[in-house]
């Protein structure tokens, strides 16, 4: 499945929400008097946190008077601080500070528990009060008088002077994101009035959308659960696959819960769909399971398709609204790219992987007639299969026999070790002792709270930063895949003598462990998505900005978010790494060099397809938000969203889509979370991180002392700068040049035919 990681969704102003909406505390340096405070503040544990959130205390029924109370004081008080902007930092962005910090901390407490800790209840308020935060985001994202002021600042070149070049950085973000969440609507003019009541109705309407995209996803997903009582349908399928399946059924009270007996429920949920449809020897069962899979949120009351064209619509008219043609031209104006820049890159890609996966095809094709005996030409449901056994073929080894060697704590405690090697840092799980003097509860008992530190100068450890993670399925109440979040941003308060330590959510999807006997047992994707989430999380704790606006991921450009994510990835096919985490989980023996071999190889093995893929999302979305044409009602003569995934479909899909498919009733992450106009962005990003990597590559070559000082540069540039430099000068202090060489990309995936000469341009 497609990594998930809720950043955002939402841009209005300074402000970020994320996900379906975008903290609030009573820390000491907010000297306002509580005399006339609403009690919520007091009694709400949304509201009333300091370090942690008590999540053990909040209750859904806490949701809705906690964000009233919030929005109607933030209201207020942006209303009355607006009287008095100045035009110097602490005259406009430091005066307010404050307020989007308490913003972000309670609605992003409230997001997290959604995503982690669903109920219908717990919906309901949602939607009750996504209104209340857009509105609220809306009245400082459309600030005149903060819109004034800081052009005021910028155009006095001694005002201008006085700021460092991050406050400089943000400055300049912060009036882009003021133009494009329509701050001239609020100019006085003929009709603006009502421009800005029909932009900011699209910003509600956009934002409940997509809640409501997300949930028909969650619940069409966990609606379909097939029985089967007889094993032999299952032939092919490893234990652990029966084993999590039979659980399935247990949970949905169809059955024991016995892997031998079943019976054995199959549901869309990654972690059983991906290994079902990989090994699964009954062709005709994977078909319909596919079917269920790719016509998800597609029919009935659930049915995303109307959702996806007002989404569009809505895209579309806000873009118009703001003056330009599309709304990829919007979204890529966020990002310091253009659409015809990302067009550009997709079709070079394209070109380079295509011959590639061509010939991979022909070779599945040509594995199956001969060796399995597989009907052909092979259809959708066929690939995931035919493409194990042509694995495990060239391989030697199945994904479910290097399970066996690749136990989570392990795999964790190896993650760990990279980090401290390569970002000179510590990463541990906090003791029950510890986390009873800190006060911390969770929201779940398998949660666990982990500090990363680092020596001082004086050999001293140094508190960087926590992270809280949440790393088992539970189908029934959390959502699928996996992500990383803010928890608490860094910030350094006038008043305090040391910044903020920030704190992240780290979420996967991985299957518990069934016993004592039976641990948690990773498939090697799953150790990359580990490692790739953790990336994440490095770049929010071991940034080095001060200003809140701009700290750890905060503000990053969408096309340079992924470098920390996808670098970290790299270190899964080391041999160091893969020596260390690689223990049978039984007999405790090394995991064998022809296994690790193997697992290398695997990088580049049907690569071509897998690039396809990837490239396939991304063009669509480019082409959904730049040629689609959403209408006002849908009809039989109206073009629809199907057709154009369709007709893309023919030029990036081998295996010839199916007429029935409505995989973009699923498609979370451009109608559900924050990646709309922006899927490419994972291979723009690609491109840099694995530049990035190979400078890992060419220092090892010199010295382990030199590759060292790599690392130690890569963390003081890519992961300490967070938002507050421009990506093009945060990579040149990095690389020594501000663009990508897409060979190095090519060169990891197996597909470079010939050296590259040219240069991928920087974000």
């Amino acid at each position: 499945m497609a990594r998930n990681h809720p950043l955002r969704v939402v841009s209005v102003g300074p402000l970020t929400i994320r996900r379906a909406l975008a903290t609030i505390t009573n820390t000491p340096t907010r000297a306002a008097s509580t005399a006339s405070r609403d009690p919520e503040f007091e009694s709400n544990p949304i509201l009333n946190w300091t370090k942690f959130p008590n999540y053990s205390a909040v209750q859904d029924d806490h949701v809705v008077p906690a964000v009233q109370a919030l929005v109607k004081e933030i209201e207020t008080k942006f209303l009355e601080r607006s009287k008095h902007f100045e035009p110097s930092w602490e005259g406009t962005l430091g005066k307010i500070q404050d307020l989007e910090d308490d913003l972000e901390r309670a609605s992003g407490l409230i997001t997290h528990l959604s995503m982690v800790r669903d109920s219908p209840k717990l919906r309901e308020a949602l939607a009750e009060i996504q209104p209340m935060i857009v509105r609220v985001s809306l009245l400082m994202g459309q600030s005149l008088e903060l819109y004034d002021a800081l052009n005021q600042l910028k155009s006095n070149p001694d005002s201008w002077a006085k700021l460092d070049k991050e406050q400089q950085h943000i400055v300049d973000k912060t009036l882009q994101g003021l133009e494009l969440s329509g701050v001239a609507f609020g100019l006085p003019g003929e009709g603006n009035a009502e421009k800005k009541a029909t932009f900011n109705k699209l910003q509600e309407e956009k934002a409940q959308l997509s809640l409501k995209f997300g949930n028909n996803v969650q619940d069409a997903t966990r609606a379909f659960a097939h029985l089967i009582h007889d094993k032999a349908e299952l032939d092919g399928c490893p234990k652990s696959l029966l084993t999590a399946m039979a659980q399935n059924a247990k949970k949905r009270g169809l059955g024991d819960g016995n892997a031998e007996s079943g019976p054995w429920a199959v549901t869309l949920d990654a972690p059983t769909y991906v290994p079902f449809m990989m090994n699964c020897k009954k062709r005709d069962l994977r078909q319909m399971v596919y079917m269920a899979y790719v016509t998800r949120a597609s029919s009935g009351n659930l049915d995303n398709e109307l959702i996806i064209n007002n989404i569009l619509l809505c895209r579309d008219q806000e873009a118009k609204m703001l003056g330009f043609n599309n709304y990829g031209e919007l979204a890529t104006s966020r990002m310091a790219t253009s659409v015809p820049m990302a067009s550009k890159m997709l079709e070079e890609l394209y070109e380079a992987t295509a011959p590639a996966a061509q010939k991979e095809l022909a070779e599945l094709t040509e594995f199956a007639n001969r060796q399995l005996k597989h009907p052909t030409p092979l259809r959708p449901w066929d690939t995931a299969y035919v493409g194990e056994e042509f694995s495990k073929n060239r391989l030697r080894y199945s994904a479910d026999q290097i399970s066996e060697y690749l136990v989570f704590p392990r795999v964790m405690q190896t993650m760990f070790d990279v980090a401290k090697e390569n970002f000179s840092i510590d990463v541990a799980e906090l003791s029950a002792s510890e986390i009873a003097q800190e006060g911390i509860t969770t929201w779940n008992k398998d949660v666990k709270v982990y500090k990363v530190e680092e020596a001082d100068a004086k050999g001293s450890k140094k508190l960087l930063a926590y992270f809280l993670g949440d790393f088992y399925s539970r189908s029934e109440e959390k959502k699928s895949g996996a992500w990383m979040d803010i928890c608490v941003t860094r910030m350094k308060d006038t008043h305090a003598p040391e910044a903020r330590v920030p704190i992240a959510y780290m979420i996967c999807n991985q299957p518990p462990p069934t016993s004592e006997s039976e641990p948690s047992r990773m498939k090697f994707q799953d150790v990359t998505t580990l490692f790739h989430e953790f990336g994440h999380c490095l770049q929010h704790m071991l940034t080095k900005v001060d200003y809140p606006q701009a700290s750890g991921i905060k503000g990053v450009e969408w096309t340079f978010v992924e470098i920390a994510s996808q670098f970290m990835e790299n270190f899964t096919f080391e041999d160091k790494w893969l020596n260390m985490m690689g223990r049978h989980y039984k007999t405790g023996s090394p995991m064998p060099e022809d296994m690790k071999t193997s697992i290398q190889m695997s990088r580049t093995c049907l690569a071509g397809m897998a690039m396809m893929r990837q490239l396939h999302f991304s063009m669509l979305d480019l082409k959904l938000h730049t040629d689609y044409i959403p209408q006002d009602v849908i009809s039989d003569e109206t073009t629809r969203v199907y057709d154009m995934d369709a007709e893309l479909a023919k030029k990036t899909c081998l295996v010839p889509r199916l007429e029935e498919d409505r995989f973009l009733c699923g498609f979370s992450h451009i109608f559900a979370g924050g990646y709309a106009a922006a899927y490419y962005s994972y291979k723009f990003s690609e491109i840099y991180s694995s530049d990035a990597y190979a400078a890992l590559e060419e220092a090892a070559k010199v010295s382990p002392e030199e590759r060292s000082k790599v690392g130690a540069r890569y963390r003081n540039t890519v992961l300490a700068l967070g938002g507050a430099t421009h990506p093009r000068d945060v990579y040149t202090l990095f690389r020594g040049r501000p663009d990508a060489k897409p060979e190095h990309l090519l060169r990891h995936s197996g597909l470079l035919s010939t050296p590259s000469t040219s240069q991928h341009t920087s974000p």
